[in-house]
C-alpha cells in the first residue's frame, strides 16, 4: 500500500506496520490508523504519526526516555486491558511534540503519552495521573540520558 506521507512523500508500507489506536487521539478521536516513520533510520527518537485516513494529518512524536531519564508513566489495569497487554513491558511509550525556532524551545506533552502495545500495535493516548508530568514540558528544560 501507498501514502503520500505529509513529511516523507509517497511511502510504501504493509498493514502489519500500521498503529491502531483504539480510541483515536484527544480532539483527533475519528482518526484511527496511523503509520509510524522515523526521521532517523538508527533509532525512535522522533517520528513522524502518520495518520492513514487523512494525508494532511501527523504527529511529531519523540521517545519520552531518550529525552527525560526518569520518565516513568504508569498505566491502569485498564489502560493494560485495552491495550490487550500482559504487563506494562508490551508498552511503547511516545509523546506528542510541538516543533519550534528554535528547537529548545519545542515542547512535548508528557502529561498524555501515546501507549503502544508492541505486540499486537494496539494503542492508546493515556492520561496519567502523576501530577509531576505536564502538557508542556520544553526540550531545552530537560534532562537528557548521558552520552546521548
Amino acid at each position: 500500500m501507498n501514502i503520500n506521507a505529509k513529511y516523507f512523500g509517497e511511502v510504501m508500507y504493509e498493514e502489519n506496520e500500521v498503529i491502531y489506536f483504539i480510541n483515536g487521539l484527544f480532539g483527533f478521536e475519528n482518526y484511527k490508523k496511523y503509520l509510524p516513520l522515523s526521521f532517523n533510520e538508527e533509532n525512535d527518537s522522533m517520528l513522524s504519526l502518520q495518520n492513514l485516513e487523512d494525508e494532511a494529518l501527523s504527529f511529531i512524536v519523540m521517545n519520552p526516555f531518550m529525552l527525560c531519564q526518569d520518565y516513568s508513566p504508569k498505566l491502569s489495569e485498564q489502560d493494560l486491558k485495552e491495550l490487550e497487554a500482559n504487563s506494562i513491558d508490551d508498552i511503547s511509550f511516545y509523546v506528542i511534540s510541538v516543533i519550534r525556532d528554535p528547537v529548545e524551545e519545542s515542547t512535548v506533552n508528557l502529561k498524555a503519552p501515546l501507549a503502544v502495545n508492541a505486540m499486537n500495535r494496539k494503542a492508546k493516548q493515556v492520561m496519567l495521573d502523576q501530577p509531576e508530568y505536564t502538557f508542556r514540558h520544553t526540550l531545552g528544560n530537560m534532562t537528557h540520558k548521558e552520552g546521548e
